[in-house]
């Protein structure tokens, strides 16, 4: 009987600690009307104004490490090396739910974790998640070797697809504020249509693995501070008066005196 009871407490902590590291692209595309086309009419030489429309249609892809297990996501950007040698620069754009640098999920209290920095003042945003309506659709794929279904469901004005699979026992989302669906999300994909034309955001596992032990990080521990939390409105408050002000010095320092 105590190996029996050995046996069930050795396998509940086995199955609290199951973590794991996912390896993440993220890939933005734009395809412009011809009314999104006339955005780039500003820029007057031929060749600046083709760069332009190619770096924001197709800009480079980003590269994510997720680490996750039931309660938790540390999501942190992999530093890009560029060994090309003509190094004419590129425009970078991230996707919905996926920000630049670091960032901390903590699912059993449902809020996430960003350091933000607003023109040189640091803040942390405090998010928190958000449950989707999920419909799950009659399809199936592969990938990774995993049959995976879609399900289909809206966050803001994106229509947002993903493929997720049951054979891998953790429910995980590759996404900074959302709750996960009950399953593992392979990819994912935000897509948006309007007059200036069509944008598609997908995040897709490029591998994926168990580890044995990992210490979850948090912006706050690192930061040392606790007074500089703002939640996400606040933050877009905070966002939208360092605007204002940049703006007014912009106009003053470049004002035509009258006198």
């Amino acid at each position: 009987m105590k190996n029996l009871l050995y046996l069930i407490l050795l396998f509940s902590i086995s199955a609290k600690a199951q973590i794991y590291e996912v390896l993440v692209d993220t890939k933005h595309q734009t395809i412009y009307s011809e009314k999104g086309l006339e955005f780039f009419n500003e820029i007057k030489e031929v060749d600046a104004r083709k760069w332009n429309i190619e770096q924001n249609s197709n800009p480079p892809v980003l590269n994510f490490k997720i680490i996750a297990d039931k309660n938790n996501l540390n999501i942190s950007e992999l530093d890009k090396i560029n060994n090309s040698q003509e190094n004419t620069g590129s425009i970078k754009k991230s996707v919905p739910n996926l920000p630049f640098g670091f960032s901390a999920v903590n699912y059993k209290d449902a809020f996430a974790l960003r350091p933000v920095d607003v023109y040189g003042k640091k803040y942390i945003e405090k998010a928190e998640l958000k449950e989707l309506d999920w419909k799950i659709e009659n399809e199936f794929k592969e990938i990774l070797g995993y049959k995976v279904q879609k399900a289909t469901s809206k966050y803001q004005n994106f229509d947002v697809i993903i493929w997720f699979t049951k054979d891998i026992k953790l429910n995980f989302m590759p996404a900074y504020n959302i709750k996960p669906i009950d399953g593992f999300v392979l990819e994912m994909q935000y897509v948006i249509e309007n007059e200036s034309g069509k944008m598609l955001n997908t995040i897709y596992v490029t591998s994926l693995k168990e580890i044995k032990k990992y210490t979850f990080k948090s912006p706050i521990a690192e930061l040392g501070k606790k007074n500089n939390i703002v939640s996400s409105d606040e933050l877009d408050k905070i966002y939208e008066e360092a605007n204002k002000k940049r703006n007014e010095m912009y106009n003053q320092d470049n004002g035509v005196d009258k006198k």
